[in-house]
Parts: structure tokens; C-alpha cells; sequence
């Protein structure tokens, strides 16, 4: 008797299509991926990836929105608990990681210019970012000064995750030692103009 294939919902044939994307976005970049490796990572038709997206670029932003939200809750639950220091330190651990788990579609999603879906995407990572800073840092109201610091930083954290990805000179330990000690010599910088900022620092100082 010839065995039976279990049917899958829409939802999860969407997710199944959606983690394919993903395997393949590991090694090429949205640009250069084609419908038809999609599909044979799925193991499904051509055209079965047209009737549940409509084409390539819809199954794409839905693998790279996926990725973003993932990233976004990673960062969410590694801030959530503990002391300060500790919290920040999390997060930037669980940053990195999804930089390097998703690293060919973690550039293009830094890369994305303009009004596109995918630059939209890589503002809703920085915006979720720069709040869990604030609420590790327990800024609730935080001042010009703070947001552009907090922002610069975020900034440099990108470029320089981009320079790491592009060379095998620099090890994950020494990026962490240089994105934490930029912060936390930034915040120093105008603490005494930002009390605010002069709080966070002495309860990351007590954690």
C-alpha cells in the first residue's frame, strides 16, 4: 500500500517555503536567488511556490521578515531578565549570533536603502533594539543627547559587523570587547550631561 503524505495547512506550507528561503538565503543573496533553487530546497514545484506567494520577491520579504522578527525576539527574551550588564551583554551575544546563523540575509537586510520592504524590515530590528537598550538602561524618557548616542552606536555596531563578516582576521571575542567597550565608553562620555544616562551607568556598574 503505497504510503500516504500527510497534508499540510496553508499556514504550514507557507512556513515550510518560508524556512527554505532561509536555507537558501544562507549562501545567496536575494538578487541572485532563483525561483528555482527555492523550490528544489522545498522539494516542491515552481509552481506551488507561485500559488502560495505569488513569486519570488513576496517569498523573500516573508523569509526576511520572518528572520527579523525572530531576531527581534531573540534580542527580547536574551535582555529580559538579570542585571543590567548582564542584560546588554546578552543581547549583543544573541545579535551576534543571528548575524552569523543568517549572515547573507543579515547584509542584505543592513544594506537595504530607501522606502523598500527590506530597509523597513532593518528599521524595525533598530527600533527594537534601540527600546531594549532604553529599558535596560532604565531610560524611559530618553534625551537628545542619549538617542544620539544609543543611535551612533547601533550604527557603528552594523558597520562593524559588516567589516567582521568580511574578514576571517577578527575572532567573535575581540568584535564583542570592541562593540561593548564603544557603548559603555559613549554613555560614559555624556553622563555627566545626562543623568539619565549617569543612572544606567551605575546600575550596569552594580550588575
Amino acid at each position: 500500500m503505497p504510503e500516504q503524505r500527510t497534508r499540510l495547512t496553508t499556514e504550514q506550507r507557507r512556513a515550510e517555503l518560508i524556512e527554505a528561503t532561509l536555507r537558501a538565503l544562507s549562501t545567496r543573496e536575494p538578487e541572485r536567488l532563483s525561483v528555482q533553487e527555492i523550490s528544489a530546497e522545498a522539494g516542491v514545484s515552481v509552481g506551488l511556490l507561485y500559488h502560495y506567494f505569488g513569486g519570488k520577491d513576496a517569498l523573500v520579504f516573508a523569509a526576511m521578515e520572518s528572520a527579523a522578527d525572530r531576531m527581534i525576539a531573540d534580542l527580547t527574551a536574551a535582555t529580559g531578565e538579570g542585571p543590567l550588564l548582564g542584560r546588554l551583554m546578552a543581547g549583543l551575544g544573541a545579535y551576534l549570533d543571528h548575524v552569523q546563523l543568517h549572515s547573507v540575509g543579515w547584509q542584505a537586510l543592513m544594506r537595504a536603502g530607501g522606502s523598500s520592504g527590506l530597509a523597513e524590515l532593518g528599521r524595525r530590528v533598530d527600533a527594537a533594539s534601540f527600546e531594549l537598550i532604553l529599558d535596560a538602561l532604565g531610560i524611559d524618557a530618553p534625551s537628545e543627547v542619549a538617542v544620539m548616542v544609543i543611535e551612533g552606536c547601533l550604527a557603528f555596531e552594523k558597520a562593524a559587523c559588516l567589516r567582521w563578516l568580511a574578514s576571517a582576521d577578527v575572532e567573535r571575542a575581540v568584535l564583542e570587547q570592541v562593540l561593548a567597550g564603544t557603548f559603555l565608553s559613549a554613555l560614559q562620555s555624556v553622563s555627566g550631561a545626562d543623568p539619565a544616562v549617569a543612572a544606567g551607568l551605575a546600575g550596569l556598574a552594580e550588575g
